[in-house]
C-alpha cells in the first residue's frame, strides 16, 4: 500500500475513526454508533467529544466535532462545600473540513497522560531572586 503525505492545510476531512480510535486507546468510552451523531467519555466523565453530523447544530453551523471539559479546581471536594464551587468548563468546536489528524493531534495533546507543565511562572507565585 502507497501512502501520500500532503500538508495539513490542504488534507481533506479524512475518516472519523481516526479520533474515536485515538481516545478508546486512553480509555475513553463510545456511545453510540461512529456512522450516525455519537459521543465518547473520558474515564471519569469529566470530558467527551461529540460526533454530530447528523444534528441540527452541523446543518446549520458545520461545527462537526465538539470536544466539552468540565471540571472543578484541585482541592475542591464539592460534598464537603457550602457553597459549590463553580466548575471550569471550556468547548473547542471543529467544522466539517478540519482534517481529522489535526483534530486527533489536539486530541492527543487532551489525553496526554503527563498534562500540562506551565512550570513555576503560571502557579501564581513570585519567583525568589
Amino acid at each position: 500500500m502507497t501512502t501520500t503525505n500532503i500538508p495539513a492545510l490542504l488534507a481533506d476531512e479524512g475518516e472519523p475513526q481516526v479520533a474515536f480510535d485515538l481516545l478508546a486507546a486512553a480509555g475513553w468510552t463510545l456511545h453510540s454508533v461512529p456512522t450516525d451523531n455519537s459521543q465518547m467519555v473520558a474515564p471519569g466523565g469529566q470530558a467527551r467529544l461529540v460526533f454530530q453530523p447528523e444534528s441540527a447544530e452541523y446543518a446549520s453551523t458545520d461545527v462537526l466535532w465538539k470536544v466539552q471539559a468540565v471540571t472543578f479546581a484541585p482541592g475542591h471536594d464539592q460534598e464537603f462545600l457550602a457553597v459549590p464551587a463553580k466548575p471550569r468548563s471550556w468547548t473547542a468546536t471543529f467544522t466539517g473540513e478540519v482534517p481529522v489528524e489535526l483534530i486527533g493531534a489536539f486530541l492527543e495533546r487532551l489525553v496526554a497522560p503527563e498534562g500540562v507543565d506551565r512550570g513555576p511562572a503560571e502557579t501564581g507565585t513570585a519567583a525568589a531572586a
